[in-house]
């Protein structure tokens, strides 16, 4: 449980890392992070850092299409957390 949650603080510290790291790089015009691994890293646990970044530094919240794509991630993941704990 434990090795679970350090995992869990570090994936949620990169993906809000590397949020910001694609908002300073699109404002000042430089090579950005492709979405799919902003979102890979919100699937595999970053999600909740991610939508920290998403929200505090206002980044990626106009993109409809990546912003869907957000949010069925988290469904899935709420509908997998639903499974395992109903078991």
């Amino acid at each position: 449980m434990k090795y679970l949650l350090f995992y869990l603080l570090v994936v949620n510290y990169l993906a809000f890392a590397l949020f910001a790291y694609d908002k300073e790089k699109a404002q000042k015009k430089g090579r950005r992070v492709p979405e799919k691994n902003l979102l890979l890293l919100s699937f595999i646990g970053g999600t909740f850092g991610a939508w920290i970044a998403m929200n505090k530094l206002r980044h990626k919240t106009a993109k409809s299409s990546f912003k869907m794509q957000f949010y069925a991630i988290v469904v899935v993941q709420l509908l997998l957390l639903v499974f395992v704990f109903r078991r």
